[in-house]
This record gives structure tokens, C-alpha cells and sequence, in this order.
């Protein structure tokens, strides 16, 4: 405890009768409203920033509507700014999507009591939807049928907040790279950064997605 705030560590584990499903460590704060009315975010964020031979690759699109994707409610990126499958500093790929903020969303009403933010689950969606868009590019095509575990078994991941998307913020950015791919079980891996009116606020080390076809 110090200065009115108060930091909290956890470690956590949840089972269910077959054994354990996830395990880890975190850390929560509690913070006063001057703190929280000033956030300066992550500082001296490396960002995945396309060079200009990316960017002449790549390509914008809505995000995709349809099935295995999001539907409406869940999905948390609106428009697919920039896409390149040999983007990125591995050369597996690197995307950038939008969405702006909506002050009316479900999820601002939703979230703790006095607290109307953007859920932090929810800014992990985000990044692991871009993800989605690049492994369906990678591994799909016209005649399957698909599903995504977005929380892939046995891998490691890791992220930290330094800040919160609130009703009065404009336009959250996902910026994400490819770090590895694995072509015999469709597991992509990435990092990247959550950005709200140019301040980083999340720091997504490492996240997987599978694909796997129906």
C-alpha cells in the first residue's frame, strides 16, 4: 500500500474433476482517481510498424462476418487496417486492426460497478481476433468447415495492462505480428500492443490460436 493505492498479487489455479484447466500469476491494483485520470500507458513500446515494402503488400478489409469468426456482440475489431502474410520481423506475418469506441456498448454497462471500462478480457480478444484473420489466410479454404481455440492446451502466454479504454475515448489499434507458426497442428503465435488514441495501454507477450477443421 502506498499513496492510496494498493497493489495486489495472486497466484491462481481452476480445475475441474478431469484435473487442472489453467494456471498462473497475476497482479491487480487498486488506484485513486487521480491516478487513473492521469494513465501514461506502457512506455517505450516496440510496435509492430510495417516498412513501406509491407505496406505495399498488404491490404485493408472489414472483419470478417462470417462463421467461425465473432458474431456482432463479441467482436472487437471493426476493420482490418493493414494485412501482410510475410509481414512482421519473423516474415509470418503482421496486422493492424480498428474499431472505434461506442460510449452505448454492452460492455461499458457490463463491467465493475462505477468502473465503465473495456473489459481486459475483452482488449485480449481484440489481439487474438487479428490472430484468427491471419490463421485462417494461412491454413482455411473454400471447402471446409472451421473453429478456433482461441485458448490453445498446453501454451504459454503473458500480457500486462498499463491503462484502461473508457466510454470518452475515440479508436482503440491493435498492432500484432506473427512470431511462429506450427503448419502440422495450425498453432500461430504472436505479440503485439493495444493502442487507445495513440497511448499503448496493453502489452500482449505471447498468444496462440488453433484452427482446427470440423
Amino acid at each position: 500500500m502506498s499513496g492510496g493505492m494498493i497493489i495486489q498479487n495472486y497466484d491462481m489455479e481452476m480445475w475441474s474433476e478431469r484435473g487442472l484447466v489453467y494456471k498462473g500469476d497475476t497482479v491487480f491494483g487498486f488506484f485513486s482517481l487521480d491516478a487513473l485520470a492521469n494513465q501514461v500507458g506502457i512506455r517505450d513500446a516496440k510496435l509492430f510498424d510495417p516498412d513501406q515494402a509491407e505496406l505495399n503488400r498488404g491490404r485493408s478489409f472489414p472483419y470478417p462476418e462470417q462463421a467461425p469468426f465473432p458474431n456482432q456482440q463479441m467482436r472487437m475489431i471493426k476493420t482490418i487496417e493493414h494485412f501482410d502474410p510475410q509481414g512482421g520481423s519473423a516474415g509470418l506475418g503482421g496486422i493492424i486492426g480498428t474499431m472505434s469506441v461506442d460510449p452505448d456498448a454492452w460492455f461499458f454497462q457490463a463491467h465493475f460497478y462505477q468502473d465503465p471500462v473495456i473489459p481486459g478480457s475483452l482488449g485480449l480478444e481484440s489481439f487474438q481476433q487479428l490472430l484468427k484473420v491471419a490463421a485462417f489466410d494461412r491454413w482455411a479454404d473454400e471447402k471446409g468447415s472451421y473453429h478456433f481455440e482461441s485458448m490453445t492446451c498446453d501454451q504459454q502466454h503473458s500480457w500486462i495492462y498499463r491503462g484502461q479504454v473508457i466510454p470518452k475515448d475515440s479508436q482503440v489499434t491493435v498492432r500484432t505480428e506473427v512470431t511462429s507458426v506450427d503448419d502440422d497442428q495450425n498453432i500461430m503465435t504472436g505479440r503485439g500492443h493495444l493502442i487507445i488514441d495513440g497511448r499503448v495501454i496493453y502489452q500482449m507477450i505471447q498468444f496462440s490460436v488453433k484452427l482446427r477443421e470440423i
